[in-house]
C-alpha cells in the first residue's frame, strides 16, 4: 500500500510541475496583458474628441498604430492577450473615425459646387484692394 502512495504523490508532483503550474502562469499572462489592453483602449477612447488623436494616444504612453506599445513587455503581453482573447471572441478593434458627411441635394449634386446657390457677398477686403469708398 506504501508504493501506491509514493506513486500517486510522484504523479500529483509531476502533475503540479508540468500542468498547473504553466497553466497558472499563462492566466497570469492573459490577465496582465488583459490590464495593458484596457489601458490602451480606454486611452483611445479619452482621446475620441480631441484634434489631433495620434499626439494625444502618445501622451498617454501608447503608439497610435500598431504595434501600439513603445515597449516591448507591455507589447508581449498585449499581443498575447489580444491572441487569446481573439479565440474566446473578444474584439480589440478601435472603428475609425467616419468622415464628416456631404450635404446634398435632392438632385444629388453637391451644394457647393452649384453656383446658383452662392452668396452674391463682395469678396473681402485686401490691402491691395479696397472697397470704393461711399461719398
Amino acid at each position: 500500500m506504501n508504493e501506491k502512495m509514493e506513486l500517486a504523490g510522484r504523479l500529483l508532483k509531476k502533475l503540479l510541475k508540468w500542468f498547473i503550474l504553466p497553466l497558472v502562469l499563462i492566466i497570469a499572462f492573459f490577465l496582465m496583458g488583459e490590464q495593458f489592453e484596457v489601458g490602451r483602449l480606454s486611452a483611445i477612447a479619452s482621446c475620441e474628441g480631441s484634434l489631433n488623436t495620434a499626439s494625444c494616444i502618445r501622451s498617454k504612453g501608447y503608439l497610435a498604430g500598431y504595434p501600439y506599445y513603445p515597449d516591448l513587455t507591455r507589447r508581449y503581453f498585449g499581443s498575447f492577450a489580444r491572441f487569446i482573447g481573439g479565440d474566446l471572441g473578444a474584439s480589440y478593434r478601435v472603428e475609425p473615425q467616419p468622415l464628416p458627411a456631404l450635404k446634398v441635394n435632392k438632385d444629388g449634386e453637391n451644394p457647393e459646387d452649384d453656383p446658383e446657390e452662392k452668396d452674391d457677398a463682395p469678396p473681402p477686403a485686401t490691402k491691395d484692394k479696397l472697397p470704393p469708398a461711399k461719398k
